[in-house]
């Protein structure tokens, strides 16, 4: 009996963990525009998307970004946060 216990109690930690995982997914953006007066950052998705961050001490117009997003809960897009950027590549022909 208390191995069925354990069992069905590391089964509830798993499903719970799998079901807060769901709403964090990740996405890549090139950047449209880096304020650095508000230390801005203004990435844009490949279907047409605005995000934005702080943070834009080092990245350029072009640099491609790979993003950690939480979707809130919701099924809209819009209104989906940034959890993580990071630089991830750059562009030679620039």
């Amino acid at each position: 009996m208390k191995k069925v216990l354990v069992m069905v109690s590391v089964l509830m930690v798993l499903f719970s963990c799998v079901s807060a995982c769901a709403e964090i997914y990740p996405l890549t953006a090139r950047v449209y525009a880096v304020d650095h007066d508000a230390d801005t950052v203004v990435v844009e998705t490949c279907t047409g998307i605005l995000f934005a961050f702080e943070g834009a001490e080092d990245w350029m117009v072009g640099d491609c970004a790979s993003l950690l997003m939480d979707d809130n809960g919701t099924t809209s897009v819009l209104d989906d946060c940034i959890l993580s950027a990071r630089y991830a590549s750059w562009d030679l022909s620039k």
